[in-house]
């Protein structure tokens, strides 16, 4: 069961959320990052792991990150249909360059429902910037330039590369989000500030997700190696 800011079930909701995230669909339209093009899927691979999410008992969340335009061309229309809303994470900094979002297609996107965080201005791991001191004003520069496009508080955050730790958090905190997004797997309780997700690799299939679904303590981290990584991260 897909959970979205505005499709509440009417039974009780379960206390873990499963947070499965999207960067690329389809061919990408600007330079990749090394390493990236891992992220990408196909249109295909997309439909199949939404109608997988949709369909199981599980309290599924859907995130977008990296601003890449194919989130309005190929997957918003998808999420319409199926009656989804996503958290789309933004770089503003790449804001109407070639082959991302432009200021009118998130505008647009917020007036279709969707919801947005920073995935930060440049991109640069938070932990890099909070040791150097500008975490602070690149998440000010990045959460006040969306908030003047998408007309919403932004009040989530995701870390750029999945990097973050104490000092990180504690200038979250400080700044009032009322949560942060990792990429470390496994599921989340439903009223947790740091949330865990699942990207969705090139590899993935509908089958991979449903059983990622169905056991999803079997990341690439098992149990108990991940919730001690994650601890690691939150306290050095």
């Amino acid at each position: 069961m897909i959970a979205t800011e505005s499709n509440t079930p009417a039974v009780r909701i379960p206390p873990r959320v499963i947070t499965l995230n999207f960067h690329g669909i389809g061919t990408p339209r600007r330079v990749l990052e090394p390493g990236e093009e891992r992220f990408w899927i196909t249109h295909d691979q997309y439909l199949q792991v939404l109608d997988v999410a949709l369909a199981h008992s599980r309290r599924v969340e859907i995130t977008f990150d990296d601003a890449n335009e194919s989130d309005y061309e190929l997957g918003l229309q998808a999420l319409l249909d199926r009656g989804i809303a996503a958290r789309f994470f933004i770089i503003t900094d790449r804001i109407g360059e070639d082959g991302s979002l432009s200021a009118g297609q998130l505008a647009e996107m917020a007036a279709c429902g969707m919801t947005f965080g920073t995935h930060g201005a440049s991109h640069r791991p938070w932990t890099d910037l909070a040791r150097t001191g500008e975490l602070s004003g690149e998440l000010n520069d990045s959460s006040s330039r969306l908030t003047r496009i998408v007309g919403e508080a932004i009040k989530h955050a995701a870390f750029p590369q999945g990097l973050y730790n104490r000092a990180v958090l504690k200038e979250l905190r400080a700044r009032k989000f009322t949560r942060a997004y990792s990429v470390d797997e496994g599921w989340s309780r439903e009223h947790e500030w740091l949330r865990t997700r699942y990207s969705v690799i090139h590899s993935d299939t509908a089958a991979t997700v449903a059983r990622l679904l169905d056991s999803p303590t079997l990341t690439s981290d098992p149990w108990p190696l991940r919730p001690a990584k994650q601890a690691l991260k939150r306290w050095r």
